[in-house]
């Protein structure tokens, strides 16, 4: 029989951020453009294998349909993703430009 016992680990120490650091944990660094180009390439690839997945089901040259359509509802995902990020920013910078400083 193996041995199931493992040893206890350590508690790690809560952290707490400064008065006027990020609440978030973002990092500040990283922009909007990044955010959204990393979404279109990720929805890029995706598509890309859910269009070679719909080929090969033409073609009939698959027995795995399940992975097709896991495939396929993960390039649905992406773009609503893609697409919900880019509304919401434009949405928040129309709000900002209404605003009367």
């Amino acid at each position: 029989m193996a041995n199931v016992i493992s040893t206890i680990q350590p508690i790690k120490p809560m952290t707490f951020s400064k008065i006027g650091e990020s609440a978030s944990g973002a990092d500040p660094s990283i922009s909007f453009s990044n955010i959204l180009g990393d979404a279109v390439k990720e929805y890029s690839s995706l598509q890309q294998s859910s269009d070679k997945d719909s080929a090969a089901i033409a073609l009939g040259n698959t027995d795995n349909l399940a992975q097709i359509q896991i495939d396929s509802m993960k390039a649905e995902t992406a773009l609503q993703t893609t697409v919900q990020l880019t509304s919401r920013v434009v949405s928040a910078y129309k709000e900002i430009m209404q605003l009367q400083l």
